[in-house]
């Protein structure tokens, strides 16, 4: 009875309505990058309003099956599933622990989340790809490689400062979605209580 509780609770209906809309998020988020050229991935705002609405697992979820989407159109995005997995993870987590409803907390969210999208995206990238997905942060990793440092080292270098940024950008925008939710729709997600002040509580 808990297991199936724990499941309604993951997957309720506001919250298989909200995924598809998430995932279309993140793939104009990624759309966007890719056309603009700039080495700062946008893809993951679907998942971290996932997360910050519905919890952990929605949100590896919703980050999974968007890769596997857009891996339909190129292939080079199925590997990174694994990274947005774990950002939706983390998101979630950080959500449930109440690091997501003031601007303070959305800094230190951002970094948590940044520094959980280097940690799994600079292995991906370095042992499906040689170091380069031909990407912006793979062009400037080209860079660093060419001056001499290590594959790893390079990568590792880039994604650190394009995450934090990325990710940074990502939960600001998520929680601007949110903050743009009436409070009578955010009650029906499993977090969204946490993002209601006590005058659109008082006014709901």
């Amino acid at each position: 009875m808990m297991k199936n509780k724990m499941s309604k609770d993951n997957f309720s209906l506001m919250v298989i309505l909200l995924i598809p809309v998430a995932i279309a998020i993140n793939i104009v988020g990624g759309q966007l990058t890719s056309v603009l050229k700039i080495p700062v991935d946008l893809d993951t705002i679907g998942v971290i309003l996932v997360g910050l609405l519905a919890g952990p697992i929605p949100a590896a979820v919703t980050g999974v099956l968007t890769n596997l989407i857009n891996g339909i159109f190129d292939p080079t995005l199925i590997p990174y599933a694994i990274c947005a997995f774990f950002i939706g993870i983390a998101a979630g987590l950080l959500a449930k622990y109440n690091m997501t409803n003031k601007v303070w907390k959305l800094v230190i969210s951002g970094i948590v989340i940044a520094i959980v999208a280097t940690l799994t995206a600079t292995p991906v990238t370095v042992f499906f790809f040689g170091g380069s997905t031909g990407g912006g942060a793979s062009m400037l990793a080209a860079g660093l490689m060419a001056t001499g440092q290590r594959i790893l080292q390079s990568v590792f270098s880039v994604y650190i400062v394009t995450e934090f940024i990325g990710k940074m950008l990502s939960i600001f925008v998520a929680y601007l979605i949110i903050r743009a939710i009436p409070a009578r729709s955010l009650v029906k997600y499993r977090f969204g209580d946490k993002y209601i002040t006590k005058t659109a509580s008082s006014g709901k």
